[in-house]
């Protein structure tokens, strides 16, 4: 019972994560810079999500 704990923790994270993925295919099947695009503007926020949120740079 405290492994499903540990793994529910995670699971906005994965949907987080296969929400971008999803985004990046369907912008790569418009247009490739369109992709490339969706990929930067993924790994922004991705990155702004997993910042520590007191952290002083």
């Amino acid at each position: 019972m405290n492994k499903l704990k540990n793994i529910s923790q995670y699971i906005p994270f994965v949907l987080i994560v296969l929400g971008i993925i999803a985004i990046v295919i369907c912008a790569f099947q418009v247009a490739t810079q369109v992709g490339w695009l969706a990929i930067g503007i993924g790994l922004f926020g991705l990155a702004y999500i997993l910042v520590p949120k007191g952290a002083n740079p």
